[in-house]
């Protein structure tokens, strides 16, 4: 049985990778969305990022969660915050996703927010750009495009045949997330909101709940 992948996105803090890590996470995200209660600064990112290069083992990925960031913005985190992996969040084009490898040479997660199956249609545009697809619940207009714990029909995915590797997010808790990866034959999950005690605030319990239940799926 291949083990499933689990990224915990918006952590907080160099204590919230290591009990991730202890887990057993293969990613986790850190949030530059404003309006976003896992708001990051660049430079309690980079503590994360400098806690993590001075463990003895390799620990997850770390993943840069943008919206729509501008250019000049992306460059002056990636150079504070150092992640390895950038996750576009927004209205990001393939065009400006191979731009952002080029310039930067950082494989690239791009999120798909999904309500009916129509929004699978671009998922073609992004074979050969993005190193992973996030498929995620399409959330009210104006609302926060990820982290608010909502679900789509997983359904939809249960048939995905796209040539790109994807994860499955979207209001996943300990207690659903074996029935969702059941049902999408999901490679891997990513959580946010569902391992908080309240938004923005990761519980240890929680994170280490998830992780087992998925693993066990």
């Amino acid at each position: 049985m291949t083990q499933t992948d689990v990224k915990i996105c918006g952590i907080a803090s160099p204590s919230d990778y290591d009990v991730c890590a202890e887990a057993g996470a293969a990613f986790v995200g850190m949030v530059f969305y404003a309006r976003s209660p896992r708001h990051l600064s660049f430079e309690q990112a980079a503590l994360i990022s400098q806690h993590a290069q001075k463990q003895p083992h390799p620990g997850p990925k770390r993943v840069a969660l943008t919206v729509n960031m501008n250019e000049a913005e992306m460059t002056s985190m990636i150079g504070v915050a150092n992640p390895d992996i950038l996750q576009l969040h927004g209205d990001e084009t393939p065009m400006q996703a191979e731009k952002l490898r080029a310039r930067h040479g950082l494989p690239i997660i791009k999120a798909i927010r999904v309500d009916s199956a129509d929004d699978l249609i671009v998922c073609g545009e992004w074979d050969g750009v993005a190193d992973w697809l996030l498929f995620d619940a399409k959330g009210d207009p104006g609302c926060l495009p990820g982290g608010t714990g909502n679900i789509f029909d997983w359904t939809l995915l249960a048939n995905h045949a796209g040539k790109t590797k994807w994860m499955l997010a979207g209001g996943l808790s300990a207690e659903n997330v074996g029935r969702a990866i059941a049902t999408t034959n999901a490679k891997a999950v990513d959580v946010s909101s569902g391992v908080e005690s309240a938004p923005g605030k990761k519980d240890p319990r929680l994170i280490h709940a998830f992780v087992y239940a998925a693993q066990m799926s």
